[in-house]
């Protein structure tokens, strides 16, 4: 089992829109569980469940390039994961792109 974390910090006056973006992302994606710091609000880490190594390397490739269109991404969640407007969020990003910071975690046997 695996799991990928995306975390950035959400600029306050873009936090209703992100809101609003994010429970969509929610509803499409049901294998991302979202959190948000308790001491340090604005600060969410996006939690995604069961991705393999390739699909995380395709989900930063897009996340870092702005970009929806990556190779062969190969099962139905990744599939409903391209066809989000992740570009959106970059604007909101305190820092922009480059300040989300994303990683692949597996369990440790």
């Amino acid at each position: 089992m695996s799991k990928v974390f995306v975390e950035y910090q959400i600029l306050p006056q873009h936090r209703s829109v992100y809101s609003q973006w994010i429970q969509i992302v929610s509803d499409k994606c049901p294998e991302l569980e979202l959190l948000e710091g308790v001491d340090q609000p604005g600060l969410f880490i996006e939690v995604w469940s069961g991705w393999t190594r390739e699909t995380f390397l395709h989900m930063k490739q897009m996340r870092k390039s702005g970009t929806n269109q990556s190779a062969d991404m190969e099962n139905e969640a990744t599939v409903r994961y391209r066809t989000i407007e992740w570009h959106c969020l970059d604007t909101w990003i305190q820092g922009g792109v480059s300040k989300i910071n994303i990683w692949h975690f597996v369990k440790v046997r």
